[in-house]
């Protein structure tokens, strides 16, 4: 690869360009462009090592065809043709230069996550979105109470580096002011990219409330005072200032409408859905979460809750709590774990609420590119009308398990009952009756019983496929309280149902499922759908609803800040529900994006989760510093960096 030569991006002759100018939109995918071409090549090169070295072992084995020599040969050839094109990793050869010329055209910190870049570039190149980030900004204009009048906001940093810091942070994993503060605000190489340059980033970008560093209020709302060696650490005089504060932040996330935010979010499932993500027929998962927050919380609900606690003999107990917070409703798309849809309200809402808006959300979101064919939903989504306008209006089929008082749930668990009371031996359980029966995949009085084994030292799974349920009133427009039942044309909807008579390890989230929305529940679990399938098809459709709570709601709260707000109200949550959801699914959407875009070699490596994949990678770059000088590139331990500048190492294992 050529060496690249010229000022960096964001710089003049006579020093840095103005402040505004390095945060434009124009200035950052500059930015980007260049730190892109470096970290190409630095990757396709570590991939070509380790496609060397698996060919040199595969070379080293004995007993090959002619053929397979052949094939090696052209691989070879077509390796050393890449190692030619490529930025070169060569740790010797780098420190001979250094020892010998003194010399480093760029060093970087080997330590450092490199996912966030990559992220970046992803969001402004691949899904082309810096115009929809750019445009989330706080309203002109706000009304001051205590002036009684309308004063113009200022805005100190463009709405596209604020929303960028937003993302970037809970990418990152960042869930709290100091944590921003420590880990990205302060740091030279994340704040560079998005153009504040390197003393901005230790003494600020601006030169307000510089008078108030070291010190700290007294109280709440009080005087400011010194905050001496034992005050907040963001009040000490140590260390680097920042570009900007956390706090900054949190006031700009507090001052965005909820509306610019459902925006963004939908502009973001639109560029995931054109760059062809989605499956063309999907398949969505429909749930919601509980964001629980603190008494002092601005605009938070209040709902009571059963919570088990023990009692001074040590024995457990429920008791029923009070719980403020809000709740977050997501649809998800089963195979790819990338949230189609969302909605936000307080913490009391019923789970119905805002499903046909999620819904239709959803719908708009994936129109000319997908079609929302299958959702699956728990029991606290159980509703008659709510299924109907599924089925009827928009031609989406679903599955749901029923309720211990329906009748319909009565209906289907009696009719399995008498199939298998007909059919029955002598000495022998319910269970090993319909095992037995499912070896003949017949029909029993329309049922039909399947087994499937899940692995040699697990349970199978056992379930029976009930057609044709006329319990019914419940479903249809209006639900069970419709007048339409008082009709004399009336005439129940057949529903079809899979009886699990065995679930092995079935997921703690669906346990959690059926106490909360079903306390009484004691029989086999029904599960419900409006069309006649196979019942292990039906079975798999509810089983893939646990993958919401894993994937999106889980992980989210995990690894991406979900629920975590930087300022105590509705307005900040809300922004930061936003921001860690994009987090995720740029995650996700970047993971599908390098799959494509890999070679076989690299699809058949192992596939690491969020927690494991920077785990790995701080494991490997710890203590390490990228140095490239020309052409050539070395990651080498900061103690050989510190020989090469001529000092004493102590400690340190000994030079190669």
């Amino acid at each position: 690869m050529a060496r690249r030569r010229g000022r960096r991006a964001g710089s003049t002759e006579n020093g840095p360009k103005p402040l505004k100018e390095r945060l434009s939109s124009a200035a950052l995918e500059e930015r980007l462009e260049e730190d892109r071409h470096r970290r190409g090549g630095e990757h396709q090169a570590e991939r070509l090592a380790v496609e060397e070295a698996e060919l040199e072992e595969q070379s080293a084995q004995e007993g090959q065809s002619r053929q397979q020599r052949r094939a090696e040969q052209r691989q070879r050839t077509k390796l050393q043709a890449r190692r030619l094109r490529l930025l070169e990793r060569d740790d010797e050869g780098v420190l001979e230069i250094l020892e010998r010329e003194r010399r480093i055209d760029h060093i970087l910190d080997g330590g450092q996550p490199t996912e966030a870049d990559e992220m970046l570039w992803f969001l402004a190149k691949e899904l082309k979105l810096t115009k929809a980030l750019d445009g989330l900004s706080p309203p002109e204009t706000y009304f001051d109470e205590k002036k009684g009048k309308e004063i113009e906001r200022r805005r100190m940093y463009p709405a596209l580096v604020m929303n960028l810091v937003a993302v970037m942070s809970r990418y990152m994993g960042l869930s709290s002011g100091p944590e921003l503060q420590a880990t990205l605000l302060t740091d030279p190489r994340w704040m560079a990219l998005l153009g504040f340059t390197h003393d901005e980033v230790m003494y600020g970008a601006t030169r307000r409330s510089e008078s108030l560093i070291g010190k700290t209020r007294d109280g709440q709302g009080g005087a400011f005072e010194d905050a001496g060696p034992m005050g907040p650490a963001r009040a000490r005089l140590e260390g680097p200032r920042g570009a900007l504060s956390s706090q900054t932040l949190a006031e700009h996330e507090s001052t965005l409408e909820a509306e610019d935010l459902v925006a963004l979010f939908n502009a973001v499932v639109r560029a995931l859905a054109r760059r062809g993500l989605f499956p063309k027929e999907v398949r969505g998962s429909l749930d919601s979460t509980s964001e629980e927050v603190v008494p002092s919380f601005e605009g938070a609900g209040r709902v009571r809750k059963k919570v088990k606690a023990q009692s001074r003999a040590r024995r457990p107990r429920q008791v029923e709590v009070h719980v403020l917070g809000f709740k977050l409703w997501y649809l998800m798309e089963v195979e790819t774990g990338l949230p189609l849809a969302f909605a936000f309200d307080t913490i009391e809402k019923p789970e119905n609420e805002h499903a046909k808006a999620v819904i239709d959300q959803a719908r708009a979101n994936l129109k000319g590119y997908s079609r929302l064919v299958k959702v699956a939903l728990d029991r606290g989504f159980l509703d008659g009308d709510l299924l109907w306008w599924l089925k009827k209006k928009r031609r989406i089929d679903w599955v749901c398990p029923s309720k211990e008082k329906m009748d319909v749930t009565g209906e289907a668990r009696r009719r399995v009952a008498e199939a298998l009371a007909g059919q029955g031996a002598e000495e022998e359980s319910k269970l090993e009756t319909a095992r037995r029966l499912s070896e003949g995949g017949k029909r029993y009085g329309g049922v039909t019983f399947f087994e499937r084994q899940v692995a040699d030292n697990r349970e199978s799974l056992v379930v029976a496929q009930v057609d044709d349920l006329t319990c019914t009133d419940f479903y249809g427009l209006g639900g069970a309280s419709s007048s339409r039942l008082n009709s004399k044309k009336f005439r129940p909807t057949p529903l079809f149902a899979t009886v699990v008579l065995r679930w092995p390890d079935r997921s703690a989230k669906d346990r959690d499922d059926e106490r909360e929305h079903d306390e009484e529940s004691k029989g086999p679990v029904v599960l419900l759908s409006p069309v006649a399938e196979h019942g292990l098809v039906r079975y798999d459709h509810y089983d893939e609803r646990s993958l919401i709570e894993n994937r999106l709601n889980r992980d989210g709260k995990q690894h991406f800040g979900l629920g975590e707000a930087l300022a105590r109200n509705r307005a900040a949550l809300l922004s930061a529900t936003v921001f860690s959801t994009l987090a995720l699914m740029l995650y996700r959407g970047l993971e599908l994006h390098r799959e494509r875009a890999l070679e076989a070699f690299d699809r058949r490596a192992e596939q690491l989760g969020v927690l494991r994949y920077r785990r790995q990678r701080m494991l490997l770059n710890r203590g390490t510093v990228i140095i490239v000088v020309g052409d050539r590139y070395a990651r080498i331990p900061l103690y050989e960096f510190a020989r090469l500048a001529g000092m004493e190492v102590t400690g340190a294992p000994p030079s190669r």
